[in-house]
């Protein structure tokens, strides 16, 4: 094949660089998605009643919570630690690497969470965190396409 066919030209294409570029974008697009499942959960949560309170009152609920508002932090600052470094022009290889793979461990978690808060709601389409559930599952399975 012609140097000229190639992709980047005669000059070639940094493919490591485009990988860390794209597992910073999919992190960024898991911790949004992963965010307005947590928002959308939260709010049915304060406003949702049994038994005369918010079920956002119930312990297991606020655990639930608790701990998808953890992970969403903990992938968004891995993923800005990731994109920081490829902004300074440095490698940021293992940054981006592994704030992907907590990306996608994260957005199954947090939306499986947020189905569990809506309980017999969360499968019904009036509902997004269905939809991003079924959406958060797709993040595992480009990972194997990203390690290529």
């Amino acid at each position: 094949m012609p140097a000229s066919n190639r992709l980047g030209g005669d000059l070639g294409c940094q493919f490591g660089n485009l990988l860390n570029h794209t597992n910073v974008a999919m992190s960024a697009l898991a911790v949004g998605q992963a965010r307005a499942a947590y928002d959308y959960a939260r709010e049915y949560a304060k406003e949702r009643e049994a038994f005369g309170e918010p079920i956002a009152s119930r312990q297991a609920i606020a655990f639930i919570l608790a701990n998808m508002a953890i992970e969403i932090d903990a992938t968004r600052l891995m993923t800005w630690e990731a994109a920081w470094k490829l902004d300074q022009g440095r490698d940021a290889t293992r940054e981006a690497y592994l704030a992907r793979m907590q990306a996608d461990q994260m957005v199954m978690n947090v939306t499986d969470g947020a189905v569990q808060v809506l309980g017999g709601h969360g499968y019904v389409k009036e509902h997004p965190v269905e939809m991003w559930l079924r959406n958060g599952r797709g993040f595992g399975t480009l990972t194997g396409l990203a390690m290529i």
